[in-house]
């Protein structure tokens, strides 16, 4: 922990320093009357397509192009300065023209989602670890519906050693829709636990009502309703960062497109000065 947060400093202080020198020498380069847009505008470039490269090295993990993590920490930091060249290209205002005003737009929701993802994956993972063992996402599902068939095996055959159906109209009445139901999109945001808190005060109402052998039963329930809501989590919480992806990537290869014609354009227009 100490070696990562040393390494967290270390990588900050070099991308301040290497703003700073930014800075420096955009000011020179404009008192000596040198075209700054467009060394900026390269640099800029440059910095979009090595971040948009981490996207390939995660689908190439055979290559020996140093670890994951490395490449994750590069992407973090680079992305900060490459959202800092950004402001010095554009000079803090708005574009005249339409492309350039959707190019700033994009890449604004390009640095935005990137924090945000930068905050999920911070964020998210202790909260699923708290709730169990970390799971396979495509996994979750068929742990769900074997879950559901537990629940109803168990109300079954206490219907049947009991001769009540006091269980039964519960499980009718709360637990079928519980155990079938998907969590919110934005449940790990929110703290979505109404339905699992009410479903547990439903079965504690009803055990009043419940003899020694349905009380065992209960037992049991309440064991499979909490590892529902533990699915729950590690499911949202998954689909979640895996959503994030799907915003995040495409808008970057959107940008690319734009960033493209953006090029073509300022080189004929300026070979054409």
């Amino acid at each position: 922990m100490k070696t990562f947060r040393a390494r967290r400093w270390l990588l900050a202080l070099i991308s301040l320093m290497l703003a700073l020198g930014l800075v420096l020498a955009w000011q020179l380069a404009r008192i000596a009357l040198l075209p700054v847009a467009v060394y900026s505008g390269w640099l800029l470039l440059g910095l979009v397509l090595v971040l948009t490269f981490f996207n390939a090295r995660k689908k190439l993990p055979f290559l020996p192009l140093l670890s994951a993590s490395a490449w994750m920490q590069a992407h973090i930091y680079l992305g900060w300065l490459g959202c800092f060249v950004f402001v010095l290209h554009t000079g803090v205002r708005l574009p005249d023209g339409r492309l350039e005003l959707v190019l700033s737009a994009v890449f604004a929701l390009v640095a935005a989602s990137g924090a945000l993802g930068l905050w999920l994956s911070r964020w998210l993972p202790p909260r699923l670890v708290r709730s169990g063992e970390s799971l396979v996402y495509e996994r979750i599902a068929g742990l769900r519906q074997q879950l559901a068939e537990e629940v109803r095996e168990l109300v079954r055959r206490g219907e049947i050693e009991t001769q009540s159906s006091t269980l039964a109209d519960l499980y009718l009445r709360v637990l079928h829709a519980y155990f079938l139901r998907v969590p919110p999109l934005l449940a790990p945001l929110t703290g979505d636990d109404r339905e699992f808190h009410r479903v547990r005060q439903e079965l504690e109402l009803a055990r009043r009502y419940l003899n020694p052998a349905e009380l065992s039963l209960a037992g049991e329930l309440a064991d499979l309703i909490e590892a529902k809501r533990n699915l729950d989590l590690q499911l949202a919480g998954q689909r979640l960062l895996k959503l994030w992806l799907f915003v995040h990537i495409p808008l970057t290869y959107g940008m690319l497109v734009l960033t493209a014609a953006h090029v073509w354009l300022a080189l004929h227009y300026s070979h054409r000065l």
